[in-house]
């Protein structure tokens, strides 16, 4: 085979979308992440608030939060990261949940303790400075746990998704 033969029959490697065009993507995934987590937050207190009438309040939590992130991994996999739902995403997802509580507690925790912030409104604050670390450990969950469909090039899925 010559090298002219050699050159045609390879694909030119993948071409990453121009820096705008990925920041107006990333932008638009945090929008998107961001609604479905106030979606999220009224599923769960709707199944919170209905277990808590049969079951103690403890365990009508923890339920509401297995069906919120549940129903947060599949939303945020479909609509967010425009991917099909794996079980290997979906067992990492529940880690930008677990950053999200522990980094705005701590956050929490210094803006009452040390600034002397109002606990409302700084635990505002908190959920808002640390929900940008959570899309993208969400998303980092989401689309590292997908495969590439059948046919698909593993290096241009990934540059597609950003």
């Amino acid at each position: 085979m010559s090298s002219d033969e050699t050159r045609t029959s390879s694909a030119p490697p993948p071409v990453p979308p121009p820096a705008p065009a990925k920041k107006a993507r990333t932008l638009g995934q945090f929008v998107t992440f961001a609604a479905i987590g106030v979606a999220n937050t009224a599923v769960y207190y709707a199944v919170f608030a209905t277990l808590n009438r049969w079951l103690p309040y403890l365990a009508a939590h923890v339920l509401g939060w297995a069906v919120g992130i549940t129903v947060s991994f599949l939303l945020n996999s479909y609509i967010t990261c425009r991917t099909r739902p794996t079980w290997r995403a979906f067992a990492r997802y529940p880690l930008s949940g677990l950053v999200n509580v522990v980094g705005s507690g701590i956050l929490l925790y210094l803006a009452v303790s040390m600034l002397g912030m109002n606990e409302d409104i700084a635990a505002i604050a908190a959920g808002v400075l640390v929900t940008p670390l959570s899309f993208l450990l969400a998303r980092w969950a989401i689309d590292s746990g997908t495969a590439p469909a059948p046919g698909e090039d593993p290096v241009r899925a990934a540059a597609s998704r950003g």
